[in-house]
């Protein structure tokens, strides 16, 4: 199916193709160029066709994947033999991230500075930063100041500028304009409230902080690492593609999933613990986890 919707759309830029070197060869008559507009926009009908298909196999097959971590291994086991017939479950995930990879668009033709910024003492208690495309980095240290090196998207040289207010890292612009945060190192005082970090495209690493509350850590394309963390809320680390890796942490509750990628709990406790993934291994030797929930579709599970 998906290679005969890949033809139909090499077959369709053929066609506006042609048409286009028609154009421009000659003058046509005008019941040619009729013939021609109608046929160029049946040509462009079917390309948006093709890709609305192919978009909509990649989510049936990222939602059959996650029905059948909800219902166990019977339902898992017919599944899988479903999605393999979708080109690999690896490949799914890529369509998954397509649609975040498509926003980068905009961020492509922006400029890019490096600024450092810094506060004497941290407000607000907890912390959160998301960006559409570069790696995070978050380290706990003693002590109240903030700092961070920040890559800033902006679209005219010295534009935009970067401050912590309310609990994250905020760009502005003089003009109005948009910017973003690409790439970003921060260092926050280690004992929080809550600690929330997303990328869309990047990995995430963050070490050495103690939460109460929330500590949430969301990739779609990139690997999301996590060392010395101790969390007496809720933590949920999640990858759509990329592996999911936890060393010497302490949870009270940990959920940890992707669905294309690896999932690794190491030196670590938990009274909770939800592990999964879709297509990957799961590994948690040397871990204290007093209730282990563990599912995964194609992989294997070491305990």
């Amino acid at each position: 199916m998906l290679k005969f919707l890949l033809k139909l759309s090499i077959l369709t830029a053929l066609v506006v193709g042609v048409i286009l070197l028609m154009q421009h060869v000659g003058p046509l008559n005008p019941d040619t160029r009729v013939m021609l507009k109608y046929l160029g926009l049946g040509a462009l009908g079917l390309a948006a066709l093709s890709v609305v298909a192919i978009t909509v196999l990649g989510l049936a097959g990222i939602a059959l994947a996650v029905f059948a971590i909800k219902r166990g291994s019977a339902a898992a086991d017919g599944v899988a033999g479903g999605l393999r017939g979708l080109s690999g479950l690896k490949g799914l995930s890529a369509l998954s991230a397509l649609g975040g990879l498509c926003g980068l668009g905009s961020l492509a033709k922006m400029n890019s500075r490096t600024v450092e910024v810094s506060v004497p003492k941290f407000e607000g208690g907890s912390f959160r930063i998301k960006t559409m495309t570069g790696d995070l980095t978050l380290t706990g240290r003693e002590g109240e100041g903030a700092s961070a090196t920040v890559e800033v998207l902006e679209r005219s040289d010295g534009d935009a500028e970067v401050s912590f207010e309310g609990g994250e890292l905020r760009v502005r612009t003089r003009s109005g304009a948009k910017a973003a945060i690409g790439d970003a190192t921060v260092f926050l005082p280690a004992r929080l409230a809550s600690l929330n970090a997303e990328s869309v495209n990047g990995d995430i690493v963050v070490s050495g902080f103690v939460t109460d509350g929330t500590a949430s850590f969301k990739g779609v394309n990139g690997d999301i690492s996590v060392s010395g963390l101790k969390s007496s809320g809720e933590a949920l680390v999640k990858s759509v593609s990329g592996d999911v890796e936890i060393r010497e942490s302490q949870f009270n509750s940990l959920s940890a999933q992707s669905i294309s990628g690896d999932v690794e709990v190491r030196d670590s406790s938990a009274e909770n613990a939800v592990l999964k993934t879709v297509s990957g291994d799961i590994d948690y030797s040397g871990s204290d986890i007093k209730n282990p929930s563990v599912k995964t579709v194609s992989g294997t599970v070491t305990r």
